[in-house]
């Protein structure tokens, strides 16, 4: 199981800033998710004080490998109250992810709040996947991935992994934990919640749609998050998202991220690749 908060720090190293990336983050290479989420953090320690995050947009331009990392950040605007800076993650001279963040000090403004959050069971009230798996397999239950050890997870629907699938339209109403995460004053780590889970849902979300397994993957291209309002103390995070469009070798999906109060946090959407599997 990872650490959040250590497993996306980042440090410096001389003139540069440094991270150390965690196989505990692992799918297909480091989590898409889970180096957007580094990246973030990049920025916040590049821009001023008392600054939050507004916008992330990611491109994922190669799969970096797990160890260190030089995150290379370089101001384009420098405003009074709003930061935009480019971000790039290195290893071995090869930028693997690009990305724009857009930071801000303001706190002024209108407030409105007529996103409602979806009518969905609270989390109390359902079981995790591992406690669906042991009711089901007993001890007999598979282990998780080593990356979904990081969470705990309660679906509003589970079914057997084993059994016949059920499909259903491609959405995703769940709960999510991050294990041993504790709230600080640090908004890009605390919105790092928010971006590991609106990148990583969207390819469970198209699959569940799906009337057989699929014979093919879908490596993320991009994503981009809109920070609303940071998570804070709400330990439990609600992911109500779509994949309800694939088309000419693209798959989309789309997702709000919603704190256990009601409160909205994040909204972010990825375009997927559609790629035969070799």
């Amino acid at each position: 199981m990872g650490a959040l908060h250590l497993d996306t720090a980042v440090r410096r190293d001389g003139e540069r800033l440094v991270a150390e990336l965690s196989r505990d983050w692992e799918i297909w290479g480091p989590n898409g998710g889970y180096v957007s989420a580094v990246a973030l953090r990049a920025a916040g320690a590049v821009v001023p004080d008392g600054h939050r995050p507004a916008t992330l947009s990611v491109q994922y331009v190669g799969v970096g490998g797990f160890g260190e990392t030089e995150c290379r950040v370089s101001p384009v605007k420098q405003g009074r109250s709003a930061w935009l800076v480019n971000v790039e993650l290195v290893q071995a001279g090869k930028v693997f992810l690009q990305a724009q963040v857009w930071t801000t000090s303001r706190t002024d403004g209108p407030v409105t709040a007529e996103a409602a959050m979806p009518d969905a069971p609270g989390h109390e009230t359902l079981l995790t996947y591992e406690e669906h798996a042991r009711r089901h397999y007993g001890d007999q239950a598979p282990p998780p991935h080593v990356f979904w050890s990081n969470f705990d997870g309660k679906p509003l629907r589970w079914q057997p992994f084993d059994g016949p699938r059920q499909p259903g339209p491609a959405q995703l109403s769940e709960w999510f934990r991050f294990r041993g995460f504790e709230p600080g004053a640090d908004p890009f780590l605390d919105f790092g919640r928010a971006v590991i889970l609106l990148d990583t849902l969207i390819w469970p979300t198209h699959h569940r749609g799906l009337p057989e397994a699929p014979d093919y993957i879908a490596p993320s291209l991009d994503l981009t998050v809109w920070f609303h309002d940071p998570p804070g103390a709400a330990e439990w995070l609600l992911v109500d998202g779509v994949a309800d469009t694939a088309r000419a070798g693209l798959i989309h999906g789309h997702s709000r991220l919603w704190a256990e109060d009601g409160r909205l946090v994040a909204t972010g959407g990825s375009n997927l690749l559609h790629t035969p599997r070799r």
